[in-house]
């Protein structure tokens, strides 16, 4: 329960750090490979990335990093995130992914579940869940893409945020959410 509280916090940082950048959404440009603690993400070229050490101190202990569109629209910049977790036990993808969609749609507001697909991104059986859902109630509704990842009893949930509206935001979300890989 403490973590997703932190996942809550995390979202609302990220909704706060939102109020940054410029107006124009330039192209997305090419994807860059980035590893982060044995795990990797292709992130579009123009984003930026937040590595611990520049996180402010409201992000949860367990986000490994931030990346963030270097472009604002309708005061919100499109960002990921990869959350990681120490497991008690030898769970799988699939079993990690049930519980944090359990916990984590009672943890933060107005959550309406879009779809919730079992598939394999990257050789590895997850669960690719889309929802909607607000920060705050004052915040308009935004569009979530998140997967889960266990390992060696390290849990991962990769979270993609986008406006509710933009097709091309939402696109480049799923394109982020099914790179993820474990690094050899």
């Amino acid at each position: 329960m403490k973590r997703f509280a932190s996942l809550v916090l995390s979202f609302s940082l990220l909704f706060i750090l939102s109020a940054c950048g410029e107006t124009e959404e330039p192209s997305q440009g090419e994807l860059l490979q980035q590893s982060i603690s044995g795990v990797s993400l292709n992130i579009p070229g123009n984003w930026r990335r937040i590595n611990p050490e520049s996180f402010a101190n409201t992000i949860p202990e367990g986000t490994q990093v931030i990346f963030m569109s270097n472009n604002q629209l309708n005061d919100f910049i499109q960002n990921a995130n990869i959350v990681q977790e120490s497991l008690n036990t030898d769970a799988t993808s699939l079993e990690y992914a049930k519980a944090n969609m359990l916990l984590g749609s009672k943890a933060i507001i107005d959550y309406r579940p879009v779809s919730t697909e079992e598939t394999d991104i990257n050789g590895h059986r997850t669960v690719y869940h889309i929802f909607r859902a607000r920060n705050v109630s004052t915040d308009p509704l935004r569009y979530y893409a998140q997967s889960y990842f266990a390992r060696d009893r390290i849990g991962y949930t990769v979270t993609c945020i986008a406006l509710d509206e933009d097709l091309v935001q939402q696109q480049t979300c799923n394109t982020i959410i099914r790179s993820f890989n474990f690094s050899s």
